[in-house]
């Protein structure tokens, strides 16, 4: 196993900086973007069917919840049993078949729509997006300069922040309107097309063969690298609050629950848009003061859900909520960074399945507190408490190790 101690400065000193036009001209940066586009519109719409799905057939915030939890186990499973098999595994026929794969697992709740079939799809669509989001990343990290690498995670944000928009306001109206169906057919279209365009993907240059890691091999590398350590852990903390406004939305009056779910992807999508071209996520140290303001708008929504304000109220709190997220574009770049050559795909698809995890299993943890709490308030004031300890916490050691 490579070795994974620290770097020198050189080796952690922030690229040159180029925007978003170098990525739309690079021959596999440009095709990714264009494959991230199609297929996350899908991927929303489909999203909110399955949300809506789980809360209409159970009649409680707990259902909506547990279509996030369903995918928390098999994505564990992709970063620890098959996780080593990622950077064996050819990237582009492998990222071709995972995207049929996620076309098949929403033909079951479109035939049959129930709470159950749901949450088979949920947990398919959890463990091929964890193994395709890692693969994506390895390509970007082996087959994209380091300088154009910032600029594709931002632009990759932005357009999962505004299909998101687009798509949970789609996908929610379709479901309100016309049942689950037409939006999970929607999802399964978008499945299709991208599966075509990454069979045209350029051609990969011979590599080096590279052993299997062994299961949990992910969780070794970043632990034993200091900077990629502290930011796991404030990303896993951010990362358990960051559907709580979608879930939480499925209880908002009608009128309200397209805004109120698309309103932090849309925060999101505006931070993304400029900071993602901007060198300002190159620092650490930045990203885990963007984090701290994520506490303090969960805190903030946590009081208007609280006092039982207008619902514009929770819409503008989210907004803030979302756009502080994107601090984590910053983090998937300085992973980039780190990572030992030809071990990005490993180190991926831990941090997304872990992340997968933690978000179903926290979502279901802090809506059950709401539950037991009698207001949804409760589940806004633990993960802020939860993300400005994280984010108090990262500080300090980011600053020593510089």
């Amino acid at each position: 196993m490579e070795s994974t101690t620290e770097g020198t400065a050189e080796a952690i000193a922030p690229a040159a900086h180029v925007g978003y036009r170098a990525v739309l001209r690079h021959p596999v940066a440009g095709r990714l973007v264009a494959v991230k586009a199609v297929s996350e519109v899908g991927d929303f719409v489909g999203l909110a069917a399955l949300l809506l799905l789980g809360y209409q057939q159970t009649g409680s915030l707990l259902g909506a919840a547990a279509v996030y939890t369903a995918r928390a186990l098999p994505a564990i499973l992709v970063a620890t049993l098959l996780g080593g098999w990622l950077d064996v595994l050819p990237r582009r026929a492998t990222l071709v078949v995972l995207a049929i794969v996620g076309a098949g697992a929403l033909a079951l709740p479109a035939l049959l729509p129930a709470a159950s079939t749901a949450l088979i799809a949920s947990a398919v669509l959890g463990a091929a997006r964890a193994a395709y989001v890692a693969l994506t990343t390895a390509v970007v990290a082996e087959a994209v300069e380091q300088p154009v690498q910032l600029p594709y995670f931002g632009a990759a944000a932005l357009i999962n922040m505004l299909a998101q928009v687009g798509g949970i306001a789609v996908g929610s109206g379709l479901t309100v309107a016309l049942g689950p169906r037409v939006a999970l057919l929607v999802d399964l279209v978008s499945f299709l097309v991208a599966a075509a365009m990454l069979a045209t993907l350029p051609g990969e240059e011979r590599r080096e063969r590279r052993d299997r890691l062994p299961p949990g091999a992910g969780f070794v590398l970043i632990w034993r690298q200091p900077t990629m350590r502290v930011l796991a852990l404030l990303t896993w903390a951010t990362l358990i609050c960051s559907v709580l406004p979608e879930t939480v939305a499925t209880n908002a009056p009608n009128g309200w629950i397209p805004a109120a779910m698309a309103s932090s992807a849309l925060g999101g999508a505006v931070f993304a848009g400029v900071m993602g071209r901007l060198r300002f996520l190159e620092r650490p140290l930045n990203q885990t003061r963007t984090a701290a303001l994520l506490g303090a708008g969960l805190l903030a929504g946590a009081v208007v859900l609280f006092t039982g304000a207008h619902p514009l109220l929770l819409v503008t709190a989210n907004v803030v909520i979302g756009a502080a997220t994107g601090w984590t574009v910053g983090a998937q770049a300085t992973f980039a960074r780190l990572s030992p050559p030809g071990r990005m795909g490993q180190i991926e698809a831990t941090m997304i399945a872990s992340n997968l995890f933690l978000e179903g299993v926290g979502v279901l943890v802090l809506t059950g507190i709401a539950v037991a709490a009698g207001s949804d308030g409760a589940a806004y004031l633990v993960g802020g408490v939860l993300v400005l300890v994280a984010a108090l916490a990262a500080e300090r050691p980011l600053r020593t190790i510089g």
